[in-house]
């Protein structure tokens, strides 16, 4: 593999800081700390619950509580801030989200500048199947370059006012889909805003949570840097659609061998 091809794990490692304060009554001076829900607004009731969070285990897509500390928000109106916890939604999950997270999604947030409650589900649904095409059908690692030039984030709803949860989405750039593979989103992911839930952030692939909606950044639309490299993959991808391999076809693939795309793994699907 030559030693050009670019990893956004090792291009893109951003320290966040970390403003959320601690969990269920700690002790400051000698005084006792109430924690209190996020004033942030845009959040749901939870409905997720212990057995909901069990059934993601029991089909592979969660990890045991025993290994990553998971907890069911149930009944909760808002998160607590610092509770030393990462929010998470369950169809995250459902569409490659894995923990411990992959370097290219972990990279990916820091570039952005995003929480992981900032994305919307059909996010993780482009994320899944582009680094599922380059492991197992390109043959490489997720490649930034290629993933730049296809793919920007825009704010939710607009970029007036973005949402605290799911402001920011990732879109084909306009016209890439007559270059990239072929595939539907929904139109409209229905009730996924009431299935969050805490993840312990044990291996620290998640970014640091500080509080509000997304901001967006210059990156958000920023183009390849280098594309000295696209002209080929893509001539490889236009093949690949001679060959009707689509997004379904991509998705088919990884469910059948248990992957979960964006969880860091030793070995790629290659």
């Amino acid at each position: 593999m030559p030693s050009s091809w670019i990893r956004v794990s090792q291009c893109m490692r951003v320290k966040r800081p970390v403003n959320f304060r601690m969990a269920p009554k700690k002790s400051t001076k000698g005084k006792d700390v109430e924690v209190e829900p996020t004033r942030d607004e845009g959040w749901t009731p939870s409905k997720c619950s212990d057995s909901d969070l069990e059934s993601l285990v029991s089909a592979g897509l969660l990890p045991a509580k025993s290994v990553i500390q998971w907890c069911s928000a149930f009944g909760q109106d808002r998160p607590y801030e610092n509770t030393g916890k990462i929010v998470a939604f369950a169809p995250y999950f459902e569409w490659g989200l894995g923990l411990p997270c992959s370097g290219f999604f972990s990279g990916l947030l820091s570039y952005y500048r995003v929480q992981l409650y900032h994305l919307t589900p059909n996010s993780f649904v482009h994320l899944s199947i582009f680094v599922h095409l380059c492991e197992a059908f390109l043959g490489i690692e997720p490649h930034f370059e290629l993933f730049r030039f296809l793919f920007h984030l825009k704010p939710h709803p607009n970029s007036i006012k973005l949402d605290v949860v799911g402001g920011a989405g990732l879109q084909l750039r306009q016209g890439k889909d007559k270059v990239y593979i072929s595939y539907k989103l929904s139109s409209k992911v229905i009730d996924w805003k009431p299935r969050w839930l805490y993840i312990e952030n044990q291996w620290e692939t998640l970014p640091a949570i500080t509080p509000g909606p997304p901001i967006q950044w210059p990156e958000w639309n920023k183009k390849p840097v280098d594309d000295s490299q696209i002209p080929e993959l893509l001539d490889r991808i236009a093949l690949l659609r001679q060959n009707h391999i689509t997004g379904d076809a991509i998705i088919f693939d990884w469910m059948k061998r248990r992957i979960q795309p964006l969880q860091a793994r030793e070995t790629f699907g290659f």
